[in-house]
């Protein structure tokens, strides 16, 4: 395999996440205030158009876990693509909220297609081509849409209504997926054979399914910090109006993490970086709870970045290796229990803060799961 060629399929993976997910999904984070000063939408308004984005990543990644043909799986990731740039510009053409509930859920379907379906055909592709089996260069493309979509924010919110904006967004996606279509290979042909027989099907099952629980209070780690950050930021005094740089921070730590994740890894162990990483996540939400200096939030912003991207690589690479015959499936058995989290967190600590007037018991609520989710990791790694 020649290196110019390795290079373009990680470009149109990497590239492809920053549309799907980057775009797709994280352009509504910086979005918030926009939305709300112009419209006044409430919190609780604000955590259901994340619950229907996220209800629609887990309903994507329900139904990938039923398909097996490859071939499918190709169709509905390119067709990811261009639901995700129509689904981002049609947001800035109406204000009635059950038509942005119905679009945020198709988003969150294109989303799980470029997380799910684009990990699990690039780790084929990989094997199939003798490269080393870690998606950390995938999942930069998370941190690059989460700096590219901070970018954006602060470039057009003076110049731009909040519904131009989203087109805005939309247009860029759009610029971006021609590289990301053009450079994609042919995925058809990175078919592996079916391996392991029915006793190993079985206990690797009982595993997965610890390793749910464990991404399931993951999920709501980094779900309530994406949905409500900026918003945090922008209610404090001395960070008003630099929402858009927290944000900008979260995707900068985020950018080389994974790769630093899979170096840590390679070095120390897979579980010893999970067991870090998860630590992490957590010291990012209690550095929220107890101060509202803008030093502690930027490093809070740091710690969430670097955290939440090795979580979410680490875990869905670890079963992607564990299946190698089928990877999209068991990684979308891990994000199913990931993406209600992602349902449910935040229509729950939007409700809190709409009742109390804060995020702080939300938080503190968030910080207890994250604390479940590593004696569920734990389990998992006795288990293996």
């Amino acid at each position: 395999m020649k290196p110019v060629e390795t290079m373009k399929v990680l470009l149109a993976s990497v590239i492809a996440v920053v549309v799907m997910v980057g775009i797709a999904r994280f352009s509504y984070t910086p979005m918030i205030p926009e939305m709300v000063g112009a419209l006044g939408l409430s919190a609780s308004v604000v955590g259901m158009l994340a619950t229907v984005n996220y209800a629609g990543y887990l309903t994507g990644a329900l139904l990938i876990t039923r398909i097996s043909d490859l071939g499918l799986k190709v169709q509905l990731y390119q067709l990811g693509l261009v639901v995700a740039v129509i689904s981002t510009i049609l947001m800035g053409y109406t204000t009635n909220v059950w038509l942005w509930f119905i679009l945020r859920f198709i988003s969150g379907l294109s989303t799980s297609a470029g997380m799910l379906l684009g990990a699990g055909l690039l780790m084929s592709w990989l094997i199939k081509n003798n490269q080393k089996a870690e998606l950390g260069v995938f999942f930069s493309g998370i941190g690059l849409g989460i700096v590219l979509t901070a970018v954006v924010a602060e470039l057009i919110k003076d110049s731009f209504t909040w519904d131009a904006q989203w087109v805005v967004y939309g247009l860029v996606a759009l610029v971006l997926l021609v590289p990301a279509w053009r450079w994609m290979p042919d995925y058809r042909a990175c078919a592996l054979p079916q391996t392991a027989g029915n006793g190993a099907g079985s206990e690797r099952s009982r595993f997965i399914r610890l390793l749910q629980l464990a991404y399931f209070c993951a999920g709501v780690g980094y779900v309530v910090t994406a949905t409500f950050l900026v918003a945090i930021a922008e209610a404090m005094p001395q960070l008003s109006g630099h929402g858009w740089l927290i944000w900008l921070i979260v995707g900068l730590a985020a950018t080389p993490a994974c790769w630093l994740w899979d170096v840590f890894s390679r070095r120390w162990g897979q579980w010893l970086a999970l067991y870090l990483a998860y630590t992490l996540n957590a010291v990012s939400i209690l550095m929220l709870i107890i101060s509202t200096e803008m030093a502690s939030v930027i490093l809070s912003a740091v710690i969430y970045g670097a955290s939440f991207i090795g979580i979410v690589s680490m875990m869905l690479a670890m079963v992607g290796r564990v299946f190698p015959e089928n990877p999209s499936r068991p990684m979308s058995r891990l994000t199913f229990s990931y993406g209600i989290a992602q349902m449910l967190a935040p229509a729950v600590v939007g409700y809190l803060a709409d009742v109390e007037g804060n995020y702080t018991n939300g938080l503190w609520l968030t910080l207890i799961v994250m604390a479940l989710g590593v004696v569920m990791l734990h389990l998992a790694r006795k288990m293996e």
